[in-house]
């Protein structure tokens, strides 16, 4: 028995020694790796030193380097939760908002043992069921029309097709629908034709759509002299522009907004001579609200427009340089959103006294020290040039404090763009920027487009 012990002591003992061993080898890896770690973080200080240095020294370099790399200063990547946030009302589709049609499906007999039922209804049980024919063909009719001559003027006369615009071969309803499939919903023309051809069995050619839209142009033309009239006649207005392509040529995309109309047009030139084409000189005591644009700026010297600067934009410009121009430029970020939301929080409805207070705010930043000049530049346009009109919207309840309403109707033609890489004629561009602007109104104005389209084209004297 004491032989026994004594071995199985020696194999514990034994194993011990390896685990020691093995201990031992892991605890020097693990210093290693320490020490690497060390060195690896050593190095890592010393560049951000020297990076800093540089920074310090030459500012705009940095800047420039970063946006020629693509990088955000202190940027995370950081997923956003899926889903619908918090608080958000759910949306459904309301089945019963209107009723074709009421069927009443009576069993005769029995499913089950084919026994006839001939007893009392005990209960009527509900269901919607929306239904549309999936191939709607279309169908083409031969007029023939009679031609008579007038007895008394000797005058030729003969009936109009009805629903038909003149040297047309398709009715309006069908125009009316290539309009909205192409700019409406920005469908390439290509797949413009095979949506009628799958849906309607109606064959047609890219050219005749871009024929047909022409045509339309002509038709929605004094009702886009009309959206024109009420733009330059209405006493708050908001502008942008973006660039055009013609025929691979530079051009620009302009958008004018007032009292629920959207107006586009496509010219050469990007500056002042355009919105005052559109505007007119006689603008005194009207609101233009812009960008910091400085052609727009001139607009206003010579329309007499009073100016309201869109915030979206200077706190993005202001968060660009907190980006760049480290902790000086974060406080001006960080002040100029806090003086945004107390000028918002008035509501439109603040007095002249509370405007001086939020001036004297933008004043306050002028006093402070800035190394970096671009950030002290800044600020000091931001008060010596601009600061009459950051806050006319406190006092003015008609007066938006961002431009956003022009952002977004020009991304609808920014889309456009994308697909159709422009335009191939200064006449072409026209006529789209014409029938999208016509699109726009009823869109921002809740209509259904088909049927405004159709109201607009049989109500010409009446807009």
């Amino acid at each position: 028995m004491t032989e026994d012990k004594n071995k199985e002591i020696e194999k514990l003992t034994e194993k011990i020694k390896e685990l020691e061993k093995t201990l031992e080898y892991e605890r020097k890896e693990k210093d290693k790796i320490a020490e690497e770690k060390d060195k690896i973080v050593k190095k890592f200080e010393k560049v951000k030193k020297e990076f800093e240095e540089f920074k310090a020294k030459h500012s705009v370099a940095v800047t420039n380097l970063r946006r020629a790399l693509n990088i955000k200063a202190n940027s995370r990547n950081v997923s956003k939760p899926l889903g619908a946030p918090k608080g958000h009302v759910a949306y459904s589709r309301h089945v019963h908002e209107r009723i074709d049609h009421v069927k009443a499906l009576i069993p005769k007999e029995c499913s089950s043992c084919n026994c006839a039922l001939t007893g009392k209804t005990i209960e009527i049980r509900h269901r919607f069921v929306t239904r549309l024919k999936l191939i709607w063909r279309a169908e083409t009719t031969r007029y023939d029309i009679h031609r008579k001559r007038c007895k008394k003027c000797k005058k030729i006369v003969e009936k109009e097709v009805p629903n038909v615009l003149p040297h047309c071969q398709f009715d309006l309803n069908i125009m009316l629908l290539i309009m909205y499939l192409k700019l409406g919903l920005r469908l390439s023309c290509t797949r413009v034709c095979e949506y009628f051809l799958t849906l309607h069995d109606l064959h047609m050619s890219p050219a005749t759509i871009t024929h047909t839209l022409k045509l339309l142009a002509s038709e929605f033309g004094d009702y886009y002299a009309h959206l024109e009239k009420i733009v330059k006649l209405a006493r708050v207005k908001h502008t942008d522009s973006t660039s055009w392509r013609i025929k691979g040529k530079n051009y620009f995309l302009w958008v004018f907004i007032a009292y629920g109309v959207v107006l586009y047009k496509i010219r050469r030139r990007n500056n002042a001579k355009v919105p005052l084409a559109v505007f007119g000189t006689k603008q005194k005591g009207n609101t233009l609200v812009i960008d910091r644009h400085s052609a727009l700026r001139t607009l206003a010297k010579k329309a007499g427009f009073i100016l309201q600067f869109c915030w979206s934009h200077i706190t993005d410009d202001s968060k660009k340089l907190a980006e760049n121009f480290g902790t000086e430029a974060c406080f001006v970020h960080r002040k100029l959103k806090e003086i945004y939301a107390i000028a918002k929080s008035r509501d439109h409805k603040g007095t002249p006294e509370q405007v001086e207070q939020l001036k004297g705010e933008i004043f306050q930043l002028t006093l402070r020290h800035y190394k970096h000049s671009t950030v002290r530049r800044f600020v000091n346009n931001l008060y010596y040039r601009d600061i009459e009109s950051l806050f006319i919207f406190v006092t003015d309840p008609d007066v938006d404090p961002t431009n956003n309403i022009s952002e977004r109707e020009l991304r609808e033609l920014v889309i456009q763009r994308t697909i159709t890489h422009g335009s191939g004629s200064q006449r072409g561009a026209n006529a789209m920027a014409m029938l999208i602007s016509v699109i726009q109104t009823l869109k921002l104005n809740r209509r259904n487009i088909l049927h405004g389209l159709r109201h607009i084209i049989n109500n010409r004297s009446g807009y």
